[in-house]
């Protein structure tokens, strides 16, 4: 008999923080853990799984592919992030293929349970939308970026968002130092830059003292400008 999802780990969950340990139980019933290898497809474009997901360890990425075969990265899910809870509401298949990036552990959680608890609790409910609202924000965020920032800003703006942990403003001092959570080609991808390009941009801006780079290390050693002639 398998046993069922322990509440206490549920409750970590951003979504689940302050939800009643009853309603939890009934969620977590019907909970499951799936593991991944590196490579491995969890979810493809279309389908119609009735779940979203939660990453303990490992990262996801979140792909569209053209007719061409070639996949363009929209986002990278790192552990303690969720994708594919949007779809609760819509009942539409999942636009996007997740692929894990890494050996990864996520937390499968159905969307019944879910939807029923979000209809009696509005804080519940809240909390839910709150979370899709701070991620459409940053879906604007990025095509603004495509459509009026040249490479170069938009490798900066990349870097000074993992400079500062997740906070909108950048980083408080320099020199700072980041590491790229994932390959420079996947990146590349989820900047709408060719990974020739993305390299190209990164020897630009080392050439002119903003940065240095060490394979995924990288030290911002000043607050950047982002001159038209490092494209």
């Amino acid at each position: 008999m398998r046993q069922p999802f322990p509440v206490s780990e549920l409750a970590r969950i951003p979504q689940f923080s302050e939800i009643d340990t009853a309603d939890l139980r009934l969620i977590a019933e019907r909970v499951r853990t799936v593991t991944a290898r590196k490579g491995e497809v969890l979810v493809e474009a279309g389908d119609l799984h009735r779940w979203f997901y939660f990453v303990r360890q490992g990262q996801v990425q979140l792909v569209v592919s053209a007719a061409t075969a070639e996949q363009k990265v929209i986002s990278l899910v790192s552990a303690g992030q969720t994708f594919g809870d949007a779809l609760l509401f819509t009942g539409r298949p999942y636009p996007v293929s997740a692929i894990a990036l890494s050996p990864a552990t996520l937390v499968a959680i159905p969307h019944e349970p879910v939807l029923r608890l979000a209809h009696h609790s509005p804080g519940f409910a809240l909390r839910m939308a709150g979370g899709l609202a701070q991620r459409l924000h940053q879906l604007v965020s990025d095509v603004e970026s495509y459509a009026l920032h040249n490479g170069t800003q938009r490798v900066l703006a990349y870097l000074e968002r993992l400079a500062g942990s997740g906070d909108d403003g950048p980083p408080r001092g320099y020199p700072v130092r980041v590491e790229l959570p994932t390959d420079k080609g996947i990146i590349a991808s989820r900047l709408s830059l060719k990974p020739e390009t993305f390299s190209r941009i990164l020897r630009g801006l080392s050439d002119t003292g903003t940065l240095t780079v060490d394979g995924r290390r990288i030290t911002l050693m000043r607050p950047p400008t982002a001159g038209p002639g490092l494209l």
